[in-house]
Order: structure tokens, then sequence, then C-alpha cells
């Protein structure tokens, strides 16, 4: 047999060299649509992944912002919902995807930062599997007490659970969750100690502790909000480094006598590993542009959060230092979901 010749499917046959330039020629004109992509991007609709239920405060966030973004790209912009495993379906299925810009999530802290630590076995990494692409809010916790309640101020908080031979009761919307943490990162900044109750869920922690039935609460500023505003709880500390523009008038933990205490939720755009930085950029540009829209930051202020915006390298750095922060909480809470 002839080693120098290559048999086309006519039956001619071309010298070697003419085959490897006609191959090379072939892979390089199928390479052609993902080498321009980025500078083609957006072609087609984006999806926007929602680690939720329609209607909670990620939905909200993702759908004013993935307006706004649409109008900027001139392509839609579809939200989908994918609830489940504490976010972990939603973030599997994005961390999987093309890594072309064309699905993208919204998530926050307890999705990157606290499940990689919670859950024993995750089937991503929320570090090495993901391009930040910008941070767009982010909401404190709030500690809450009923409004009958003697406490006034954190220091009554912190007293009484001096106090307390058991440690004073706290609610907490489950095991593992930001408010559950958030508690734990202030009892050893206060030298207190609390007695954790995980509800399933906010809504019967709050019915409690506005019943007198759990003297305090740590929640979400948006799920807290509401009843705050009817007169039914009080607020008595925020756990930002500064206020809430939800709550002008809350001081925060640091402010009485905790400087520096840190602890809340961030909300946050992520990419697939791999998504073009020209991609990264054009998706960073538009969301900026959005948050600094009236309507979107008087929709996020609604929900309790306060708008960030940055740059991409920002938000990863960021999210690299909280996730070190919480990984090491939850180890010492000894909080764990399998």
């Amino acid at each position: 047999m002839d080693h120098t010749t290559k048999t086309t499917s006519r039956g001619r046959r071309l010298p070697r060299r003419a085959a490897c330039l006609a191959g090379a020629a072939f892979a390089a004109a199928m390479a052609l649509p993902f080498a321009v992509q980025a500078d083609d991007y957006p072609s087609r609709p984006i999806k926007l992944i929602v680690p939720g239920t329609a209607g909670g405060g990620m939905d909200v966030i993702a759908r004013v912002i993935g307006d706004k973004i649409s109008a900027s790209l001139k392509q839609p912009v579809v939200v989908e919902n994918k609830a489940g495993a504490g976010g972990n379906i939603a973030i599997d299925y994005v961390a999987k995807a093309q890594p072309d810009g064309y699905t993208v999530v919204i998530g926050q802290t307890a999705h990157f930062s606290i499940n990689p630590s919670l859950y024993s076995k995750l089937p991503f990494d929320s570090i090495k599997d993901f391009v930040p692409i910008v941070m767009l809010a982010e909401s404190p916790n709030v500690m809450v007490v009923g409004a009958q309640s003697p406490y006034k101020t954190l220091a009554d908080v912190v007293k009484a659970a001096k106090e307390s031979p058991d440690g004073l009761a706290l609610a907490t919307p489950g095991n593992g969750t930001v408010s559950h943490l958030t508690g734990e990162l202030f009892q050893k900044a206060a030298g207190i100690k609390f007695t954790h109750i995980p509800y399933k869920g906010a809504a019967p922690a709050l019915t409690d502790v506005m019943g007198g039935r759990v003297p305090v609460m740590l929640s979400s500023v948006p799920t807290a909000l509401s009843q705050i505003k009817a007169g039914k709880l009080r607020p008595v500390a925020v756990s930002a480094v500064k206020r809430s523009p939800a709550l002008p008038d809350v001081p925060t933990i640091g402010e009485q006598g905790y400087p520096g205490f840190d602890a809340g939720t961030w909300y946050g755009l992520l990419a697939p590993t791999g998504t073009p930085p020209e991609v990264i950029k054009k998706l960073n540009l538009a969301a900026n542009e959005a948050i600094k829209l009236p309507e979107v930051r008087e929709k996020i202020l609604a929900e309790g959060g306060d708008v960030v915006g940055g740059t991409s390298d920002a938000f990863a750095t960021m999210l690299k230092a909280d996730y070190d922060k919480w990984t090491k909480v939850v180890k010492e809470s000894g909080a764990k979901i399998d």
C-alpha cells in the first residue's frame, strides 16, 4: 500500500501534505463559529437560573435584573427556576452547562460559601467551576425580638444570654442557614451562649418569636421586614458593617460594641468556568448598568438589599474570602447535612 497518499470519497488520491492541509482547513472552518462567538455574543436568548421557587427574594432580583440586561444586550433573558437540595440542583446544572455565556446563575452566600462545607459531598466545586460575573447586592441579617419583649437593645440580649444557665434560645430558619451561622459567629464574638432552635423555614420561626414563645431570632432582612414595619417585631441589630438602607434606624452589631462584625447574604451572577472573558465583560457591564437604574435600586431596597456592583475580579476576591470565612464557621459549629 502507498503510504504517501490518501484516498478521497471519490476514489482520487491526494498527497499526504495536501490531505493534511485540507483537514486543517476543515477544522478551522468548523472552529470559526466558536472563535467569533465572543464578538457576536449574544446572538440568542440567555438563560438565568434561579436556585429557588418563583416569588422569592432571589427570583424577584433575577427578574428585574434580567429585564434590564435583556434591554441592554438586545436578547431575551429567560428566568428559569430550579429549586431543591438547598440550591445545589441549580448550581450543579450551571456548573455542567456549556461555558458560552448563554447559561448563568444568580447565586448567594449559602450556595457558594456555606453549602460546600455543610453538605458531605457535592458534584461541583463552587470556586473552581464558576467565573464570578458581578456582585449585585447584599443583605445583612437582622436580630429581632417580639414587640412585647423586654429586650430593647443588643446589650439587653447579651445580658440575658449571660444570665441564662442554658443559653438564650435563638430561632433561625434552619440548621446551616446564614442566620444560624451568623448566630454562631456572634456568640463567639460576644462570649455568650445561644441555644439554637432550628425551624423548617422562616415563617414558623417568626410566628413563635412574635408570639413570645422564643425570645430572639436571626433572620434575613427581606423575610422579617414586613413584620417589622407592621410593629410585630422589634429589630435590635443588623449584622453588616454598615446600616441597612431598608432599616436605617437600626444600629449594626459593630456599632453596639463589636467593631468589624460582618455577616449576611450577598447575591451575584456567575457563569461556568471557561466562559470567554469578553463574554464575562459584556455581562458585567450590562448588569452594572442595570443596578444603577433607580427602579432597580428601589426594587432591591424593597427586598431588604443594598446595591453593590463592581468588577468580576472584585467579586472573585470577595467570594474566596467569604468561602474561607464560612467554611471555618461551619466546621466549628458542627453543622452538617448529608
